[in-house]
């Protein structure tokens, strides 16, 4: 033959393969060299470790590492045909049986030396051939073929020598390698011939043999599930037709997954979960004791299509993953014909993990996201996975709002350009109808928008509800905490996101100021600062507006909850009206700094707001101010002439009851009361 690169192409090959690949493609070479119709077909895996043994952290004893695989067979040798076929690169011998002349190059990508022995039968006798697999420009050197006398001792058969494996990754234990070496062959024992061969693990000198074909039965680790189903499915051109075996694994706590097979061999899998949220969780049955027993599904899937599309690498498959102009079918169309059979076997398990998952979201939604009630006939409940998270879930809904959001400004537009058009053939009913159909949508977004709304105004009050109460020690939350609840310290409302203050706790016409300085100095002269200097349009419940002298003042002061002992010069309103003094006096720029602050101190009116705890000296300051104490007793209000401003005193409480009251309503709609 022409001389090839071999170590090129041993390069090549697609990095998808691990340490078990080769063996698995010996024992398939093995399993096509004795045949689907032999009764007496025998392959042996020897196992050869290194004398350097190596810790087992998980076991009582030391195992070595694999440093050699020897695979035999009873086949029919390497005969002069199958001997030209080997030698022969991508060589068409096996194509019926779907072989590509590549799977032996496998060999060479995770062992250094690969060498064959075998006794084949031709031209009336027995002979034996044997070399090593070449890593230069020929595949087949150093042969030897020497003529063997007959006795009743010789048979047919091959032996692979797998030797000086490239790396260490391999397990140790000789089950765990039965078990994966079982998973990667059951295609062959479920697609074969009426036969498959004794296939057996072992150890060099004989122990621990783990015969394959133990796995699989009605009583074994490996069960099918039902028969054998046909199905169908239409291309651009044609009808394909496929078939798919399902089985039980009870040894495996693997995902369940869908295998497409080629030519009987294992190609891709996928997470069965991906087509069937529901198969994510883990499946078990009751056993007659009453414990619990876990397995996973597994469905091999065959079919002339993808025996037609398989890659050279048997790595993946010549079509799309997904639909498009180009695949006849693709991966995804068939795992979803294959998904639905399966979901066909194990109905009241689906029927059962879907209607928990619909209650799990539905408690999510009337307990926790109620702005999302208007929603929950639109959500796939089909497609949620199992053991969503609450963020995740709260996205799912955010889209179906978004989705209805654009569908709607769509919609609105279709309909105007359509009225507009001299064409318009619509009757007022139809109009009517396209109308109501917007409109229901709209209000349904709207709806939700105003629940998430409330359902954040009705946190927040239980939090600053909290913020008020004692801590551990004794000790009170400080004031900051509470401020920043309200309005993050040291900033102004160019820095802060509407949507990131509370101030409508103390006034809900502090949602539509114009201005607003948190913990701002008055003046570069004097530093000490109100903790809320908020400027607003008189009359206007919106955040534009001129800056204008009858253009109100609000100063709001916190003090510490539990706060007791107050000094003289600590009386907060004495602090307040210094404050807003020091604003009426033209000390104070707006925020771009272009301008002052226009005021005129007989009309502008200033508007102070004290929240603290009503202490004994806290009525005191308010007595000597002339204050009125409120009908709830929980705070204190009135006028100060001088300063043109109305003063008001709200304990803690007072601040949560009035927001409380004035949400009440909203609260009782949506169940938060």
């Amino acid at each position: 033959m022409s001389k090839i690169n071999i170590d090129r192409i041993v390069k090549d090959i697609k990095s998808k393969t691990t340490s078990l690949t080769p063996v698995i493609e010996a024992v398939c070479n093995s399993i096509d060299a004795i045949g689907p119709e032999r009764t007496d077909g025998i392959i042996d895996i020897i196992v050869k470790r290194s004398g350097q043994k190596s810790l087992e952290l998980d076991s009582t004893h030391t195992l070595s590492d694999i440093m050699a695989i020897d695979i035999i067979d009873n086949g029919i040798g390497f005969t002069e045909e199958n001997k030209d076929s080997f030698d022969t690169y991508r060589s068409g011998f096996k194509m019926s049986k779907g072989g590509k002349g590549f799977g032996r190059f496998m060999y060479l990508k995770y062992f250094n030396h690969v060498s064959i022995e075998s006794i084949f039968y031709e031209e009336d006798k027995y002979k034996q051939r044997s070399f090593t697999f070449g890593h230069a420009d020929e595949i087949i050197e150093n042969e030897k073929i020497i003529d063997i006398e007959s006795d009743s001792s010789i048979h047919t058969g091959t032996t692979l020598h797998l030797s000086s494996i490239k790396s260490f990754d391999l397990d140790k234990g000789l089950e765990v390698i039965a078990r994966k070496l079982v998973e990667r062959l059951l295609v062959f024992f479920v697609t074969g011939g009426i036969y498959t061969p004794k296939i057996t693990i072992k150890e060099e000198d004989g122990s621990n043999a783990i015969i394959l074909n133990d796995y699989i039965g009605d009583k074994s680790d490996i069960q099918q599930i039902g028969n054998e189903e046909k199905f169908y499915l239409k291309g651009r051109e044609k009808e394909w037709n496929f078939s798919v075996k399902i089985y039980k694994i009870y040894y495996s706590a693997i995902t369940n997954k869908i295998c497409l097979t080629a030519n009987m061999r294992e190609v891709t899998e996928s997470a069965l979960h991906n087509y069937v949220p529901e198969f994510k969780e883990t499946m078990f049955e009751i056993t007659e004791n009453g414990t619990q027993k876990n397995y996973m599904i597994k469905a091999y899937v065959q079919g002339q299509y993808l025996d037609d599309n398989v890659t050279t690498e048997r790595d993946g498959f010549n079509f799309a993953k997904e639909d498009d102009i180009y695949s006849d079918l693709s991966e995804k169309h068939i795992m979803k014909a294959v998904s639905l059979i399966i979901k066909g076997y194990f109905s009241e398990d689906i029927e059962k993990r879907y209607n928990d998952k619909k209650q799990k979201v539905e408690h999510y939604v009337y307990t926790t996201a109620p702005w999302n009630k208007t929603l929950l006939k639109d959500v796939d409940m089909e497609s949620i996975p199992i053991g969503i998270s609450e963020f995740d879930l709260e996205m799912r809904f955010q889209k179906i709002k978004f989705d209805k959001e654009q569908n709607a400004r769509i919609a609105i537009k279709e309909l105007l350009q359509k009225q507009s058009s001299n064409n318009c053939e619509e009757t007022d009913d139809d109009f009517e109808d396209e109308v109501n159909e917007i409109l229901r949508n709209v209000t349904e977004t709207s709806k939700n928008d105003l629940a998430h709304y409330v359902c954040q105004r009705r946190k927040i009050i239980d939090l600053f509800d909290d913020l008020r109460k004692r801590i551990d020690g004794g000790k009170s939350h400080k004031e900051n905490e509470m401020h920043s609840l309200i309005f993050p310290m040291v900033k102004n409302d160019r820095q802060v996101e509407y949507e990131d203050h509370n101030l409508w706790l103390l006034d809900e016409r502090f949602n539509f100021t114009q201005y607003i300085a948190s913990d701002k100095v008055i003046s570069s002269t004097d530093h000490k600062e109100p903790d809320l200097a908020i400027f607003y349009e008189s009359g206007l419940f919106y955040r534009n507006g001129d800056n204008a002298i009858t253009s109100p003042i609000a100063i709001v002061e916190f003090k510490r909850p539990k706060r007791n002992e107050y000094r003289d010069e600590d009386n907060p309103i004495n602090q307040a009206l210094r404050y807003a003094g020091k604003i009426l006096d033209g000390k104070y720029e707006m925020p771009d700094g272009v301008e002052e602050v226009i005021i005129d101190k007989n009309v502008t009116p200033v508007y102070i707001y004290l929240v603290c705890d009503i202490v004994p000296k806290i009525e005191e300051f308010a007595r000597f101010a002339g204050l009125s104490i409120s009908p709830d007793k929980q705070g204190y209000f009135g006028y100060n002439r001088d300063y043109n401003a109305y003063i008001e005193i709200k304990s803690f409480k007072k601040v949560i009851d009035d927001a409380k009251m004035r949400n009440q309503i909203f609260f009782k709609k949506l169940g938060l009361s």
